[in-house]
């Protein structure tokens, strides 16, 4: 038996799934100021990118599977932006 608080998430799953995504991608993007910083030569910031990109591959993944396009556009912004932000370490 599912409680009201299951309820309330399963009639308001698709708005906050659209919060989710929008956090998400603010995340992400924050490493455009990592990659900037490496770039630069200031930092050598490699274990946030690299955490990223897994973590935006296996999300990727998993979300391509279900075919959950919500979940799919902000982890596969966040696979892409670690990749390069790790790279740029060695730049």
């Amino acid at each position: 038996m599912e409680n009201s608080f299951q309820n309330t998430l399963k009639k308001n799953e698709k708005f906050i799934g659209v919060i989710a995504s929008v956090f998400a991608i603010i995340m992400f993007t924050s490493l455009i100021e990592v990659f900037v910083s490496n770039i630069r030569g200031e930092s050598r910031i490699l274990i946030q990118p690299i955490a990223t990109a897994f973590n935006g591959f296996f999300w990727s993944l998993y979300a391509y599977g279900r075919r959950d396009w919500f979940l799919l556009g902000p982890n596969l912004l966040a696979l892409i932006l670690g990749v390069l932000t790790a790279m740029s370490v060695f730049l």
